[in-house]
């Protein structure tokens, strides 16, 4: 079988990392062709090439961003839909069996399949509804009912995600199947031994971690007020902010910490591609997101033996309900509370180690989900209903 996946983009996040653990399944595990289209070069072609699959870059744009409202959205939406007969132009000359759009916001490979008579699958791996850097001058739930008709099946990565389509698209249900993404095994390390993480580990909670680009989403600006309140507590933690973006966004989360007076205590990171030693080096990881579509992070974190304090919001709650961590409302309030509480405590580090560790075994005890997304592609390409 031919596969023909469309990535909304050649950087290295969380969701081109799961295509690329699908890319490798499909193609050196079951022996299907694989394409990959992207939208620009990047760092994501060398680990698809690897991979196993041929990469084609096909310039195209996005329909949902965080600058996507007015005017510009509109703009936006129209380049979006131009870009559709370059990819109907390809398809005709690739031949794939099955399309596979790796995100709710690229909406070209979708239109170009069904006008080329190519039968598509749209994976959803955003929080469509809720994600306030997710706008576009389409209505969300528009959007939603799109991705539902214009695919033969629709994958999402959580519960959360299924029931915010569901909600906007009741008629989905039939073609929709929830998958969450494949963490590889790269990724997967031995948990740290109690004290692993250096003498400030044995006296409770000393070092954070929080992973992600600099938005209102991801929380950074909840953490670093909780720090404030904890400073003023008499209770100094530092925290390690990995992969914030370009350096005026360095420069505005400086400029948040100065304020809250934690300018000392908070240290800005780039990007890790591997991002164990940033949860190896933290007491416990940080996932603020009030709409987290699944949480990468919260997995790789429990992994590699760190625990996560996490709002109880989004997938986040899917993730740490059974244990691995701590659960807050969303707010920097209560953070703090729940900070101070397990910094106050000399064996709350160790214990949640305990459990972050348990946690990871139920994890990796379970089946990898890649081969189970391309089983269920092959269904899907035998299936001509």
């Amino acid at each position: 079988m031919h596969l023909l996946f469309v990535s909304h983009s050649a950087e290295l996040m969380g969701a081109e990392r799961s295509l690329v653990a699908l890319v490798r399944e499909a193609a050196q595990v079951r022996g299907h062709r694989i394409t990959v289209t992207l939208p620009a070069a990047g760092p994501l072609e060398s680990e698809l090439t690897a991979a196993g699959a041929a990469v084609t870059v096909l310039p195209t744009r996005l329909w949902m961003g965080r600058r996507h409202l007015g005017p510009v959205g509109v703009l936006r939406s129209v380049q979006a839909l131009a870009s559709v007969p370059r990819y109907r132009r390809f398809l005709r000359r690739a031949r794939p069996d099955l399309v596979v759009t790796n995100s709710a916001v690229v909406p070209a490979g979708a239109i170009a399949a069904r006008l080329a008579g190519v039968r598509h699958v749209w994976t959803v791996r955003e929080s469509l509804l809720t994600n306030p850097s997710l706008r576009s001058a389409l209505p969300r739930r528009t959007i939603a009912r799109i991705i539902a008709a214009r695919s033969v099946g629709v994958v999402a990565i959580s519960r959360y995600v299924a029931g915010q389509l569901l909600a906007a698209a009741p008629g989905v249900g039939a073609k929709l199947r929830v998958v969450p993404p494949s963490v590889e095994p790269g990724a997967v390390r031995p948990p740290a031994p109690s004290g692993g993480h250096g003498p400030a580990g044995a006296h409770g909670l000393a070092r954070l971690v929080l992973l992600g680009r600099f938005t209102p989403e991801k929380g950074q600006a909840d953490a670093i007020e909780a720090l404030g309140h904890c400073l003023r507590a008499g209770c100094p933690l530092r925290l390690t902010l990995a992969g914030v973006g370009d350096p005026v966004a360095q420069r505005a989360v400086r400029e948040l910490a100065e304020r809250h007076g934690v300018g000392h205590l908070v240290d800005v990171s780039a990007w890790a591609d591997d991002p164990y030693p940033l949860y190896a080096a933290a007491d416990a990881t940080l996932m603020l997101s009030r709409n987290e579509a699944y949480g990468r992070v919260t997995v790789e974190s429990l992994m590699a033996g760190t625990p996560v304090i996490g709002y109880r919001a989004g997938a986040t709650t899917e993730l740490l309900t059974d244990g691995g961590g701590v659960l807050v409302e969303p707010d920097a309030g209560a953070l703090a509370r729940a900070l101070l509480d397990l910094a106050a405590d000399a064996g709350a580090v160790g214990r949640l180690r305990s459990a972050a560790a348990r946690r990871a075994g139920e994890l990796t005890a379970a089946p990898s989900s890649a081969p189970q997304f391309v089983s269920y592609l092959e269904e899907l390409r035998t299936d001509r209903r």
